[in-house]
């Protein structure tokens, strides 16, 4: 029969202790596993919290990623503002030093002190040298200039460049019956406008033809204030059919003065061995040979018809005429040289072949107007 002592299992322990609560294994037992039960709250409650931070790193890792770099202009100050040498350190110094700018709208731009990886070549010396082509054949203006330098110059909407231009300007008497008074006068309105707008540092020159020709100087000009005013008082009596026609040359000669006083550089075909003995009317190519002795990177020539051009009383073709033009300008320049961009501008296409034939050959462009009206 089973006992009813709810002890029976503990025999021999005194009577009175209940051996849940007064047995030591027990306590001990209970002990560790309230233990237990704390580590294990304790280890769920990391896991909580770490995986909390898991999730906040990865979200701002996330948008970090995200969002879009400022655009960021490097320029540098190239080699030369470099000091004699630069350690690691020093550069890791010069870095963590430099308080970063506050943010704006508009890209932030670094300034390196180390040298950029491309290349940039080095001009040592700018010259005069004149430049092939134009804006019509590809090539290129920039806010730094056209060709060697220099900013770009217009006349009658044909476009050169270059530090050093000269325009060529029949004044025969033809041009007044083919221009009449407006376009004379617009012509020389042009005349002045481009010299007004020539880039500063540029040098210019004017030479005007009929049966010989006039030079505005001997030599190119710098641009400024007086030497405008001196291309102006020059132009002003071209076209007038008063005390002189054609040319200051015709009538005064040699002497570089006409009857006001104004100066001018007589221009003759025994000037040029290439041209002595030469007569006619018209001569454009005793203007370009003069033209191309001071060397321009742009010629600008305007003419109603085709040089009289004669030796020994037989006139040259133009073929003939081409080629003469060509070999001054490389006598000129020198063999192999870059030649000068000649714009070639016909008055109500008066010339047209001839005048294209020249631009063709020097690379410029052909243009027909009709001055008053341009």
């Amino acid at each position: 029969m089973q006992s009813e002592d709810p002890h029976a299992a503990y025999a021999g322990m005194p009577v009175g202790i209940d051996p849940y609560i007064e047995d030591p294994r027990l306590i001990q037992l209970e002990q560790q596993r309230a233990a237990n039960r704390s580590k294990a709250a304790a280890v769920g409650i990391a896991v909580l919290v770490h995986a909390l931070i898991g999730l906040l790193l990865a979200w701002i890792v996330l948008s970090v990623i995200n969002e879009e770099p400022p655009e960021l202009i490097i320029e540098s100050t190239g080699a030369s503002d470099l000091p004699p040498t630069i350690t690691k350190e020093q550069f890791t110094k010069k870095i963590s030093n430099d308080k970063p700018s506050p943010p704006s709208e508009s890209s932030q731009v670094i300034v390196a002190n180390i040298a950029a990886p491309v290349a940039v070549p080095m001009v040592e010396n700018i010259t005069d040298a004149p430049v092939i082509g134009d804006a019509t054949n590809g090539m290129g203006f920039g806010g730094g200039g056209f060709g060697n330098g220099s900013g770009a110059s217009t006349f009658f909407g044909t476009t050169g460049g270059g530090r050093n231009i000269v325009i060529v300007i029949d004044t025969s008497t033809s041009m007044i019956g083919n221009c009449g008074r407006d376009g004379c006068d617009a012509i020389i309105k042009e005349v002045n406008a481009t010299v007004a707008k020539l880039p500063p540092g540029t040098r210019f020159n004017i030479i005007c033809f009929g049966n010989d020709a006039d030079g505005l100087s001997k030599k190119g000009l710098k641009v400024g204030a007086e030497t405008q005013l001196a291309a102006k008082k020059f132009m002003a009596d071209y076209f007038q059919n008063t005390a002189w026609t054609r040319t200051r040359t015709s009538k005064f000669g040699k002497s570089g003065k006409d009857n006001k006083g104004i100066s001018y550089h007589p221009i003759l075909p025994e000037d040029f061995e290439s041209l002595a003995g030469t007569t006619g009317g018209s001569r454009m190519d005793l203007a370009l040979v003069a033209a191309f002795e001071q060397k321009p990177a742009t010629i600008f020539l305007i003419a109603d018809g085709e040089p009289g051009t004669a030796r020994n009383g037989k006139k040259l073709g133009q073929d003939e005429l081409i080629k003469l033009l060509a070999d001054e300008a490389q006598r000129a320049y020198g063999r192999g040289a870059a030649m000068p961009i000649v714009n070639a501008i016909s008055v109500k296409d008066q010339g047209e072949q001839m005048l294209r034939a020249i631009a063709k050959q020097f690379k410029g462009k052909y243009k027909s107007i009709d001055p008053a009206k341009a």
